[in-house]
C-alpha cells in the first residue's frame, strides 16, 4: 500500500502548528480549516510511520516524534523554498520577490528607507520586510526561510555569517517633566531607582543593556515588558517609567520624551546583516547585500 503524499504544503502547516501552538490558531494564520489541518498532519504522520500530536486534555501536542522530526521539516522546507528562489533568480532582477527579515529596531526605523531605495533600481521585484524578535529571524536565516536578516545582536545559531552594518547607540528615554531630563548624563546606579520599561524576552536591546549594566554591578528588574519599541516610547511619554532603547527610536518630533546618555563608556553596538555560511545568496538578495553595505555607518 502507498504511503500517504510528503508535499511542501504538509510539511508547512506541521510546521505552523510548531509555531502557532495548536491546530486551531495554525488553521487562523494559514487561512485553513482546522478539519483540513488535522486530515493533512494525520497523513504527514501516517507517511513517517509515527503519530505526531497527542490528546492533552481538551488540546493536543506534538509528540515526541513531532518534535524529533521538526529540524529535519525546518531545513526540507528552507531547501525547497531556496529552490523556488533560484528558479525565480534566473529571470535575474527583472522579476521574482525579496524578502528580508529584520529585528524590531532595523526593521522599524532603518530598513523601510534602504527597501525604498532598492525599489527605485530594481521596480520589478516584489519586496517583502518579516520584522520579529532577532532570535526568531536568525533561527529562519538558519533554517533557509529567509536569506538575509538585519539583527542587532550577535547570532547564537551555528552557520551564519554575520556583517557589520550600521552603528548603534543605545540611550535612556524619560517624560518631558523627569528629573533627567535636563541632565546630559545619566549613572547605571540612578536607574536602578527609577520604574524601568523593557522589550520583552528574546529582544536584541533587551539583551544588550542588561549584558551592558551587569558589567557595572546593576540589575534592572522590569516593571512592565512590552513588544514592541512604540509601545515602550509611549509608555514611557505617559510617565509610567523610564527604558533604554535605540537612538535610531527617538524621534525628533516627539516633544513628549527626552534622551539621556549614560554616563562612562559609550555603550554601543552593531547592527548586523546575517546570512547561511556557504549557501550562495540569489541575484536579488545579492544585490540588496550589496546595497546595505554601500551605505554602512
Amino acid at each position: 500500500m502507498a504511503k500517504p503524499g510528503l508535499t511542501l504544503h504538509r510539511l508547512e502547516l506541521f510546521l505552523a502548528v510548531l509555531d502557532e501552538g495548536g491546530v486551531g490558531r495554525a488553521a487562523k494564520a494559514c487561512h485553513i480549516s482546522q478539519p483540513a489541518v488535522s486530515e493533512h498532519l494525520q497523513g504527514l504522520g501516517a507517511h513517517f510511520g509515527v503519530p505526531l500530536l497527542e490528546r492533552h486534555g481538551r488540546s493536543v501536542r506534538p509528540t515526541p516524534a513531532a518534535r524529533l522530526l521538526e529540524p529535519y521539516a525546518r531545513q526540507a522546507v528552507g531547501l525547497l523554498r531556496g529552490a523556488e528562489r533560484a528558479a525565480a533568480d534566473l529571470q535575474g532582477l527583472r522579476s521574482g520577490a525579496l524578502t528580508v527579515g529584520a529585528s524590531t529596531t532595523p526593521g522599524t526605523y532603518l530598513l523601510p528607507a534602504a527597501l525604498g531605495r532598492f525599489h527605485a533600481a530594481h521596480p520589478a521585484l516584489a519586496l517583502s520586510l518579516q520584522i520579529s524578535d532577532t532570535r526568531e529571524i536568525e533561527r529562519s536565516v538558519a533554517a533557509g526561510q529567509l536569506e538575509l536578516g538585519v539583527i542587532g545582536d550577535a547570532p547564537l545559531v551555528t552557520g551564519l555569517a554575520a556583517e557589520p552594518w550600521v552603528k548603534d547607540e543605545l540611550v535612556l528615554i524619560v517624560p518631558r517633566g523627569h528629573r533627567f531630563a535636563r541632565r546630559r548624563a545619566v549613572t547605571a546606579p540612578a536607574i536602578a531607582g527609577e520604574p524601568y520599561i523593557a522589550r520583552e524576552e528574546g529582544s536584541s536591546t533587551r539583551g544588550v543593556a542588561e549584558r551592558y549594566l551587569a558589567r557595572l554591578g546593576v540589575t534592572l528588574n522590569p516593571v512592565m515588558e512590552l513588544g514592541s519599541t512604540e509601545a515602550i516610547r509611549e509608555a514611557v511619554a505617559a510617565g509610567l517609567g523610564v527604558a533604554l532603547v535605540s537612538r535610531h527610536a527617538v524621534l525628533a518630533r516627539d516633544r513628549r520624551i527626552v534622551a539621556a546618555r549614560l554616563a562612562g563608556p559609550r555603550w554601543t553596538r552593531d547592527l548586523l546583516i546575517v546570512r547561511r555560511l556557504g549557501t550562495p545568496l540569489g541575484p536579488a538578495a545579492a544585490a540588496f547585500r550589496s546595497l546595505l553595505l554601500e551605505t554602512r555607518a
